[in-house]
C-alpha cells in the first residue's frame, strides 16, 4: 500500500527571524526560514526525505502567521473543511441528476435526484471528495457526522452513499442548500487555468487574487460579510468559487471538532471577508465551449 499523500500534524514556532515549522511526536522532522510558506515546504521536503512521502499535507495545528494586510479581512475568522485524498468510482452515473449531463462541461443537468451516488473505493480519512468531471461530491464519514449537532446535520442535507467496494466506514454525500456563497474581487487577477465558463449550461469556475493581499495570499477565497449567516458558531454549508458544496464553520467551533480523534484526513482553509463594494459576484471568464471534448 502506498504511503504518500498523507497528512501530518505539524506545529510551529518563531526561533529569532525565523520560522521553525515541526511534525507532531516526531521533533526531529522539522525545517526553519524566514518565510513560513518557505518553511513549510521545507518540512515537506523533509518529509519526503526522512518519512518517504513526497505528497505530503501539512494539517497545522495552530494557526498560521497572519501578514497584516490580510488581517482586516479574517476578522470573521472562518473555516471551511478540506481535504487530501478522494473517492473513486464509476463516473457519469446514470440517474444523478434529473436530465443526466451536459455534454460540453460534464455538470449536471438539473436537480441532484436521491438516487444514491456509488462510491467503489471511499477516502481513507473522514472526509473526501467524488470528482465526477463538473460535478464534485463532497462526502463525509458517519464518524465525522456524530461530532456535530442535530441543527449543524439537518443543514447539510446527509444521503447515505452506496459503497461499491469493501468499505467498512459509512459515507455520507452532503446536499444541503448552501447559504452562502464564494465570491470574485474587484480588481482582482484571476488565475486563467481555472478560470472559465461552460457556454452551454453557464457553470462558472474561477480562482483569483486580492490587490491588497501579499503574494503568498494571492489567490484565496472570499465571501461577502453581508452574506454571512447569523451564527457562524453553527457549521454550515457553502457553495465554493469551483461550484461544489464545503462545509464551513468558525474557527473556534472548529477547535471544538478538531479536539475528537475522529477527525483524521481534514484540512481546513480560512475564508476571507470583505465588504459588499468589493465583490465581484459574477467575474468575467473565458468562455469555453467544449471543455472535455
Amino acid at each position: 500500500m502506498s504511503s504518500e499523500g498523507k497528512v501530518y500534524d505539524a506545529t510551529w514556532k518563531k526561533r529569532g527571524s525565523n520560522y521553525v515549522v515541526s511534525l507532531v511526536g516526531s521533533p526531529k522532522v522539522t525545517a526553519s526560514d524566514k518565510d513560513f510558506d518557505l518553511a513549510c515546504d521545507e518540512l515537506c521536503l523533509e518529509i519526503c526525505e526522512k518519512l518517504g512521502d513526497g505528497e505530503a499535507t501539512l494539517n497545522l495545528q495552530r494557526e498560521a502567521p497572519i501578514p497584516e494586510a490580510a488581517r482586516k479581512y479574517l476578522k470573521s475568522s472562518l473555516s471551511a473543511l478540506g481535504w487530501n485524498e478522494s473517492g473513486y468510482g464509476d463516473t457519469w452515473q446514470e440517474g444523478l441528476f434529473e436530465n443526466e449531463y451536459f455534454h460540453a462541461c460534464r455538470s449536471g443537468l438539473g436537480k441532484r435526484t436521491l438516487k444514491p451516488l456509488v462510491v467503489k473505493r471511499p477516502p481513507k480519512g473522514s472526509i473526501g471528495s467524488y470528482d465526477h468531471m463538473m460535478c464534485n461530491f463532497l462526502l463525509v464519514s458517519k464518524d465525522l457526522v456524530s461530532l456535530f449537532s442535530d441543527e449543524e446535520v439537518n443543514r447539510f442535507g446527509l444521503q447515505k452513499v452506496k459503497l461499491g467496494g469493501r468499505g467498512k466506514k459509512e459515507f455520507f454525500e452532503v446536499l444541503g442548500e448552501p447559504c452562502l456563497k464564494q465570491v470574485g474581487v474587484k480588481g482582482g487577477k484571476y488565475y486563467s487555468i481555472p478560470s472559465w465558463e461552460c457556454a452551454s449550461c453557464h457553470t462558472k469556475s474561477f480562482s483569483c487574487s486580492h490587490p491588497e493581499l501579499p503574494d503568498n495570499y494571492q489567490y484565496s477565497d472570499f465571501v461577502v460579510q453581508d452574506d454571512l449567516p447569523q451564527n457562524v458558531d453553527s457549521a454550515f454549508v457553502i457553495e465554493d468559487n469551483i461550484g461544489r458544496r464545503l462545509i464551513c464553520m468558525s474557527s473556534k467551533r472548529w477547535m471544538e471538532i478538531k479536539r475528537n480523534h475522529h477527525v483524521n484526513g481534514i484540512l481546513t482553509s480560512r475564508l476571507y471577508v470583505i465588504p459588499e463594494a468589493q465583490a465581484d459576484r459574477d467575474p468575467e471568464v473565458r468562455i469555453e465551449t467544449n471543455a472535455f471534448g
